[in-house]
């Protein structure tokens, strides 16, 4: 399916450009540039010395691997378009966007036309940057340009002047808005937040032979879960199964059509986002701007809780500057924000807060036809908001955890066609019909008051230590092997008088399952009368037959809704395939296997992610 997930109003030229989707064959033609300019860019980029800064000496890594994870919007879709109105968010164990930085030697670009850039004088540098997506069979050449000079209190540079440049290295390349404006503005705040002197010494310090030029080399890896798996798994021969997805080599590519055309469907876990967000982090943790947590909880030895919460903070407001220019809009930024903290229950930030300065950068280079500029004063801005002097981020983030003994499964859903600008038409609808429902508590009302309800049990209610031990001790054999029409009955135990009993904490498993029933027939009445698929006949269909399985809390569309995701929250049975997966996981998995074969027009193949808590932003050891 494509991504189902929504960033306040989508556009529909905005499905082609997303992320790496840009896989067009056709080559795009940059203007020609003079000899003498290309020479320049050529020479000026063969930084070959190593030199160590004179003061002080600053120590930096040799390669950094950093991931976000991709996420589930399970309850709060549209309404967290306006705050103060929360979205519960929970992000995925097992879907992470992998960035890993190092300096290499160049990609070879000699058979790709030449070089090509704008006439670069003594007082620039440029050094060449490589990303690399294997995934998708792609390797992005460019120049990263950047000026010597400016200092604070130098009137060498003038405010209004270019500072930054990110430039194709070939006269043919194929543009990708995500990767080229994320790393636009993460250069323009690194070289800000550093200073230029220790920002250029950084590309000094590459530690390989000084005698050959060097590149900063990046590459891009997705886990399995954020693309269709379902042609992998059928050239192997397997069942669209947990188990038989897990199974699958990581990092697996794209499929590619006849012409050799990458074929990309996403399954709205937020990729864009994802990428984004570890792009981001994977620079700041590479020039020394910021510590991240690692991947296993543990804090790196010289660097505290509170460094890595200030690293984290950083990372947000810089990655959601970036994804909203990027894709051209200010959303909601839910999908960056659990990229960052993990699961949560969010509230918006204000568009005023980034929207000036995103409107001065797009008009500075819209003329640009060879690449990106940033100048003096879009710097010292974009500094002044990632680190927040102004105190203007008013978004809200509030960790959850599902409770150990509930888990999360999500479904790659192939059929039907999906409406473009759902969450326009929706926003417009709304609008015209305030004045005849909306004021009297009408579908918008109802569903704050789920909203509200489902994060209140999962930040609260579910916390509580009776509830927490009961659902651990009774949840697999007892609760697990129950429907939620069972669970109103009296349990095979006499353990009904006293809070945490399997019966307790089945009906407060109850509660949580009629908040998500109340949001699903709120959001499928409202996208009804508002001529939209929130949630369409085939996908009821789906989610209510999943909802009859022994142990299942909910079923439900993601997001936006529509025909391409579904997310199940259940109690976790006894553990089978060696304690990879659990007797309620398999059953669902079996359901939706069972449906694929009865129905041709209908493929649900599960993914293999899990609730990831409060695993955000972190580095890992994963090598190049």
């Amino acid at each position: 399916g494509v991504d189902a997930s929504f960033d306040d109003v989508p556009d529909e030229e905005e499905e082609a450009d997303t992320e790496l989707d840009n896989a067009n064959p056709e080559a795009i033609a940059a203007p020609e540039v003079a000899e003498d300019a290309v020479a320049a860019v050529d020479t000026t980029t063969a930084a070959t010395t190593v030199q160590q800064p004179q003061s002080p000496p600053h120590s930096f890594p040799e390669m950094v691997s950093v991931s976000a994870p991709g996420k589930a919007l399970v309850a709060g879709g549209y309404l967290v378009l306006e705050s103060p109105n929360p979205g519960v968010v929970l992000a995925a164990d097992g879907c992470r966007f992998h960035t890993t930085i190092m300096f290499r030697q160049p990609c070879n670009t000699s058979k790709e036309g030449g070089v090509i850039g704008n006439s670069i004088n003594a007082t620039w540098e440029s050094v060449p940057l490589d990303v690399y997506s294997p995934q998708f069979d792609k390797i992005f050449c460019y120049y990263l340009s950047y000026s010597l000079t400016g200092e604070d209190g130098d009137d060498s540079d003038d405010d209004g002047e270019d500072v930054l440049r990110l430039q194709p290295r070939t006269a043919s390349y194929e543009p990708n808005k995500f990767v080229e404006r994320t790393l636009l503005l993460a250069f323009g705040y690194l070289r800000q937040s550093l200073g230029k002197e220790l920002f250029h010494s950084r590309f000094r310090q590459h530690g390989l032979n000084s005698n050959e030029r060097v590149a900063l080399a990046i590459k891009l890896r997705a886990d399995n879960d954020f693309y269709s798996q379902i042609n992998h798994l059928k050239q192997r021969g397997l069942d669209l199964t947990p188990q038989d997805v897990e199974s699958l080599e990581p990092f697996l590519p794209c499929p590619k059509d006849s012409e050799g055309k990458v074929i990309v469907n996403k399954t709205g876990m937020g990729s864009s986002a994802a990428l984004v967000t570890s792009i981001v982090g994977a620079l700041l943790q590479f020039f020394g701007a910021s510590s991240l947590p690692m991947i296993d909880g543990e804090m790196t030895e010289t660097v505290g809780q509170e460094n890595q919460e200030e690293g984290l903070r950083i990372a947000h407001n810089l990655a959601q500057i970036c994804h909203c220019y990027a894709q051209g809009k200010v959303g909601s930024g839910f999908d960056v924000s659990s990229a960052v903290f993990g699961s949560h229950v969010y509230t918006r930030f204000s568009k005023g807060v980034i929207n000036k300065f995103i409107e001065d950068v797009e008009v500075r280079n819209e003329t640009l036809k060879d690449g990106l500029s940033l100048a003096e004063t879009d710097s010292s801005q974009l500094f002044e908001l990632v680190t927040d002097i102004d105190k203007k981020w008013d978004c809200t983030v509030q960790p959850i955890n599902l409770p150990e003994g509930l888990e999360l499964l999500m479904a790659d859903v192939c059929g039907g066609s999906e409406s473009p600008s759902m969450a326009r038409k929706i926003l417009e609808w709304k609008k015209k019909n305030r004045e005849t429902g909306f004021l009297s508590g009408y579908y918008w009302k109802d569903l704050k008051r789920c909203n509200k309800k489902i994060a209140s049990l999962l930040s609260d209610q579910y916390t509580k230590k009776p509830f927490c031990n009961g659902l651990v001790r009774d949840g697999p054999l007892i609760i697990a092997s129950r429907t939620a029409e069972q669970w109103k009955k009296p349990m095979p135990s006499t353990w009904h008088e006293f809070d945490g009993s399997s019966w307790d904490v089945a009906m407060q498993l109850l509660d949580l399952r009629m908040a998500f029933l109340e949001s699903r027939q709120n959001l499928k009445g409202m996208g009804t009368a508002a001529g939209v698929p929130v949630e369409p006949d085939s996908q009821t269909t789906l989610a209510d037959a999943t909802m009859k399985l022994p142990g299942v809390v909910a079923a439900g569309v993601p997001g936006a809704g529509g025909y391409d995701a579904l997310f199940v929250i259940y109690v976790k049975g006894p553990p089978t395939n060696g304690g990879k997966s659990d007797q309620v996981r398999d059953d669902i998995g079996n359901l939706w296997r069972d449906l694929s074969n009865q129905d041709n027009s209908t493929v649900v193949c599960p993914l293999s992610v899990r609730a990831a808590g409060s695993g955000g932003l972190c580095a890992s050891s994963l090598q190049w």
